[in-house]
C-alpha cells in the first residue's frame, strides 16, 4: 500500500507554530442556547512526548445533553485570501491527536443562514498524531438542501457533538490538500 501523504500536496491554513495563523481560532459551546456543555481552548506544548506534534491547539471540555444541548467546538474563520486558489484542491486535512473519541469537522458556507446548518464528516482523534483527510465531495449536508460550494467556505470547526463525553482533541495543522497523480494501491 502506498503512503497517502506522499501522493498529496498540503497547503496549510493553520500551523500551531505559526503565530500569524494561531490567533484566529474561537471557541463555542451550547451554553449560547441554554445547554450545559463547557468548552476550553488551550495551547499545548508536547515537549517531545509526541514526535511530529510539538504544539497543538486543543479543544477540551465536557459535552452534556442537558437542556437540549450537546456540543463544544473550536472554529476557524476562513478569509477571502484563504480561498484564492481553492479550485485545485481535493479537500481539507487536519493533523491531530486526541483521546480516541469521534469528532466532527463542520464546514459552513456564506450560503447557510441558520446556525445549525453545516456540512459534516466524522473522524477519530487517536492518541498518536495522525493526518485525517476530508474530500470536499464527501461532506454530508446537515439541515440544508444547498449543495456544498468550497469557494463559499466561511468557517471550519472541530466539534465534539451528539453524546455526553469528555472531549480532548489537539490540532497541529489544518489546510487544503490536492492529489498528485495516482493514489491507488
Amino acid at each position: 500500500m502506498k503512503d497517502l501523504t506522499a501522493s498529496l500536496m498540503h497547503t496549510p491554513l493553520f500551523r500551531a507554530d505559526d503565530p500569524q495563523t494561531a490567533n484566529r481560532w474561537r471557541t463555542a459551546d451550547d451554553r449560547v442556547m441554554g445547554g450545559e456543555s463547557v468548552a476550553h481552548m488551550a495551547w499545548e506544548n508536547q515537549n517531545g512526548k509526541n514526535p511530529g506534534m510539538e504544539q497543538g491547539l486543543c479543544l477540551r471540555g465536557r459535552v452534556s445533553l442537558a437542556n437540549r444541548g450537546g456540543f463544544i467546538q473550536i472554529k476557524w474563520p476562513v478569509t477571502a485570501g484563504d480561498l484564492v486558489n481553492i479550485d485545485g484542491y481535493t479537500g481539507l486535512y487536519i493533523h491531530a491527536m486526541g483521546n480516541g473519541e469521534a469528532y466532527n469537522l463542520h464546514l459552513r458556507t456564506r450560503w447557510l443562514w441558520l446556525p445549525w446548518q453545516s456540512y459534516r464528516q466524522t473522524f477519530h482523534a487517536q492518541p498518536q498524531p495522525s493526518y485525517h483527510y476530508f474530500p470536499f465531495d464527501a461532506f454530508e449536508p446537515y439541515k440544508t438542501a444547498t449543495p456544498f460550494a468550497p469557494r463559499q467556505l466561511k468557517t471550519i470547526a472541530v466539534v465534539a457533538i451528539g453524546r455526553a463525553f469528555s472531549a480532548d482533541v489537539c490540532v497541529h495543522e489544518m489546510g487544503f490538500y490536492a492529489r498528485l497523480g495516482d493514489t491507488s494501491d
